[in-house]
């Protein structure tokens, strides 16, 4: 019998989760998406915030550091794997298994993140539906995603397609959020070091992806990160999105 979907999706992302922890770590993309949902957290409530596509915990213990032990803190995964792993790595919060084309988890937040997870999804209107239910009245959800082209690295990573802001806005419409702000980032240079690393998206992934960072990795990694501070705050050739959406009461 073939496998279905899912279950080949919960394989892919055990599979990733496992072999580059290293990526999410030091990825400057990753880095400066954190700076950027750190802020849109600051400025709505957040006494509970739920990370959908959460991985191995990293950004929820990044948030941690940055807003204390004073919020309630949880974390959804399709990798059942990788559920497990948190709840013995990270005891200060909650994790669920969680496949959000299919549903949503049976209570709500007054903070709800889905961070580069919707570019994965087959079945995004009803993603989308699922996240919103998940945030309570007058709660936010905080999503962000790529834009724009889709390079051979990204497709390596199982991106299906890169929304547009008009695609999202109505989706988020469609599931009853109001959306608050659609911000196009990375212009120029961000943009510009996908398509540098696209040149050789082999050596790229060979030396940048999934596996373990080398003290040289780790320096470009870091350097790049403070490069990308040039780029504007926002820009319609940025292919980074931060969308905020509100829940109304």
């Amino acid at each position: 019998m073939k496998p279905s979907a899912t279950t080949v999706n919960q394989e892919f992302y055990d599979e990733f989760w496992r072999s580059c922890p290293d990526f999410s770590r030091y990825n400057p993309g990753v880095l400066h998406r954190r700076r950027g949902i750190l802020a849109l957290l600051q400025s709505v409530p957040h006494r509970e915030i739920l990370d959908v596509g959460c991985g191995t915990g990293e950004l929820l213990v990044w948030l941690r550091s940055e807003l204390g032990a004073d919020v309630t803190y949880a974390g959804a995964d399709l990798s059942e794997t990788t559920v497990e792993e948190n709840e013995r790595r990270h005891p200060f919060a909650t994790f669920q298994a969680l496949d959000v084309q299919r549903g949503a988890l049976d209570r709500t937040f007054d903070a709800v993140l889905c961070t580069e997870v919707v570019e994965h999804l087959d079945d995004r209107p009803r993603a989308l539906t699922n996240l919103a239910a998940m945030v309570s009245p007058g709660g936010h959800l905080i999503l962000t995603c790529p834009t724009g082209k889709v390079h051979a690295t990204e497709r390596h990573f199982g991106h299906v397609s890169h929304p547009s802001p008009r695609e999202l806005r109505g989706h988020l419409e469609a599931a009853g959020l109001e959306v608050v702000s659609i911000k196009r980032w990375g212009f120029p240079l961000y943009t510009a070091l996908k398509y540098a690393t696209n040149l050789n998206s082999e050596w790229a992934l060979k030396n940048f992806a999934n596996t373990e960072y080398s003290p040289t990795a780790k320096l470009v990694s870091k350097a790049l990160y403070y490069a990308n501070f040039v780029n504007l705050p926002t820009s319609p050739l940025g292919c980074q999105l931060f969308v905020l959406a509100r829940r109304p009461r």
